[in-house]
């Protein structure tokens, strides 16, 4: 009782992740936006913001909508940043042996009654890191369908990805996922982040586990301490896995959906999201998961724009490759220099992990 507390948000780093969110949100005509920055070893919470903004000096005057936590409260179909945990499953239960493993990647598939299709159809066999790089539903879903619906739950519950999100707030979002009627569609569908909605910070949490060595330590608004339980963790991924996906996402970036992510020097690993709204189909949630620098991961960066307008800019395209990547790009750029992260153009994640898998082909 009666001990001081310090809080772990950094206000420049929140000023930026805010001001570059808004300056986006505006641009895009997006109704919301969300974004966390976050210590990916003890569960830090850096920078988290929601928008529109609350203002607490102005009593009463804020709309339903900026009262809303999209951050923590929120919950989302992340879409395609959800791929990565798939093939991380998928290596830890030894279905997926290497990035070269080949996988049939038709123009569609037809499974259980049901179509899925992708965004860039291959056409082809397609190996695990062509899938990650050209963000294939196709590919990812066939991952999940070998992983199968128990494996998933229980990685996807050691991730706390069926519970409430771990933070000191009331504002804390359930999960939606596919429930008793779990069965082997809903694991292909859940594998590429449909049918199953969760909060940007079980996303950011997620990324954490995934990139730090694999293991689980809940999100905190507080200073961790030696004493702070945060400090200890539940094992989700193998050491090994944590560090081969680095390469698998620095691609993502270097020559996948995520190209405009990138900032010079900061080595950003991540994931493009793009999800229809369940309401309504036509509506876009376009989100972007990143890890820098992804040869040594430190800090995991979320931002998450709320139904984006297409622009002349984005040559009437409106998925997270051209709305929230060059949010990351723009926020690393600002806040790297603040958390000691230096720009080197000489240092990368393993991609020989990674390089010998990808087609030469000029369409891929």
């Amino acid at each position: 009782m009666g001990q001081p507390v310090q809080l772990s948000i950094s206000s420049r780093i929140q000023q930026a992740l805010e001001h570059e969110l808004l300056a986006a949100m505006t641009k895009f005509s997006a109704v919301g936006a969300a974004g966390i920055i976050m210590d990916i070893h003890n569960g830090e919470v850096l920078a988290m913001t929601s928008l529109p903004q609350l203002n607490p000096n102005a009593a009463g005057q804020g709309s339903p909508e900026a009262r809303f936590n999209r951050a923590t409260l929120g919950v989302y179909e992340l879409g395609s940043t959800f791929k990565p945990f798939t093939v991380a499953m998928a290596m830890d239960s030894g279905v997926v042996k290497s990035f070269g493993q080949m996988y049939n990647c038709p123009g569609a598939l037809h499974v259980y009654g049901r179509t899925i299709n992708d965004t860039h159809p291959f056409g082809r066999s397609c190996s695990v890191a062509e899938i990650m790089q050209e963000s294939s539903n196709i590919g990812t879903a066939q991952i999940a369908q070998q992983l199968g619906a128990e494996r998933q739950k229980a990685f996807l519950r050691k991730m706390g990805f069926l519970d409430p999100v771990a933070v000191e707030l009331r504002e804390k979002g359930r999960t939606l996922s596919p429930g008793s009627q779990w069965g082997p569609i809903e694991t292909m569908t859940v594998g590429f982040g449909h049918g199953i909605a969760v909060t940007p910070l079980h996303l950011a949490s997620g990324y954490a586990t995934l990139f730090n060595g694999g293991i689980f330590r809940p999100a905190t608004l507080l200073k961790v301490d030696r004493n702070h339980s945060a400090a200890n963790g539940r094992r989700v991924f193998s050491e090994e896995t944590s560090y081969k996906m680095r390469a698998l996402l620095r691609l993502v970036v270097t020559e996948g959906t995520g190209g405009k992510a990138d900032a010079p020097g900061y080595r950003i690993g991540g994931k493009t999201g793009s999800a229809e709204k369940y309401h309504n189909r036509s509506l876009l949630v376009t989100t972007f998961a990143g890890v820098f620098p992804m040869d040594e991961p430190r800090y995991v960066i979320v931002v998450m724009l709320d139904e984006p307008k297409a622009t002349a800019e984005t040559y009437g395209f409106r998925t997270a490759g051209w709305n929230v990547a060059p949010v990351v790009s723009k926020t690393v750029s600002r806040i790297a220099p603040m958390l000691g992260v230096r720009p080197d153009k000489n240092r990368e994640p393993n991609m020989a992990e990674v390089l010998p898998y990808i087609s030469q082909d000029p369409e891929h």
